[in-house]
């Protein structure tokens, strides 16, 4: 990866859109390099803590059901698969999954959790 830091503006009550938008006009190259998020309004300097506020915080609003693009399995309220009917949900389904992908991909790149949990075909 490359010595060069990618500087991430956000604020934190759009942190769903200011990150899709943010990640998805990035190359691959550029999502490997050393995450620098910054919140709106927030001082801090991100030496890992403010990274890994952010992971966890998207992951819950994109994990979140209530957005149509999951939702829980059969088996209980914890674990969550494709909903299925995301197209009507959303008509941009297929490149908010290309989005969540890209996420997953940079946490397990960049050592960070997120906040969601699958069914077990999904591993």
């Amino acid at each position: 990866s490359s010595g060069i830091n990618a500087e991430w503006p956000l604020r934190p009550g759009s942190i769903l859109n200011d990150s899709y938008n943010a990640v998805m006009s990035k190359t691959q190259e550029e999502l490997l390099r050393r995450l620098w998020i910054t919140f709106e309004g927030e001082p801090g300097l991100d030496y890992g803590g403010l990274a890994r506020e952010w992971f966890y915080s998207l992951s819950r609003e994109m994990f979140n059901p209530y957005y149509g693009m999951w939702e829980y399995s059969a088996i209980d309220n914890y674990t969550l698969q494709i909903n299925p009917n995301s197209g009507i949900c959303d008509s941009n389904h297929e490149r908010l999954f290309y989005f969540f992908g890209r996420i997953c991909a940079m946490a397990v790149y960049h050592g960070k959790l997120v906040d969601g949990f699958f069914i077990r075909p999904f591993y």
